[in-house]
Order: C-alpha cells, then structure tokens, then sequence
C-alpha cells in the first residue's frame, strides 16, 4: 500500500499548485476586445421567459 502512496505523492508533487496557476493567469496579456458571435438578441412574444419551460418540452418531444 505505500507504493501506491508514494506514487500518489509524487504525481500530486507534480502538479502545479493553485497559485501558480494563478499567476500565470494573471500574467497572460488580456484580448482588448471579445467576440462572441454566439450571443444575439431577439424579439420575441412578451410572455416567452415564462413559457420557456414548456417550450422547451415540446422542443424536446416530452
């Protein structure tokens, strides 16, 4: 059993620590600007966030 413990502590000693990653992730130069062509707003029917539920269901074939 202390194989396999040694082996855990070794690959975990392995990783990079929280704060490293951290770090890193500060350090990394920011794009000025996003582009998300996913996003899009729509008209729709007034009561449309309330029936999203059941819009769903019947997308879905329930």
């Amino acid at each position: 059993m202390s194989v396999i413990r040694e082996e855990v502590q070794h690959r975990m000693n392995q990783l990079p620590s929280a704060t490293e990653l951290v770090r890193e992730r500060l350090t990394e130069s920011a794009p000025a600007e996003r582009h998300l062509p996913f996003f899009a707003s729509f008209e729709a029917e007034p009561d449309l966030a309330e029936r999203h539920e059941e819009i769903l269901r019947s997308d879905m074939g329930c």
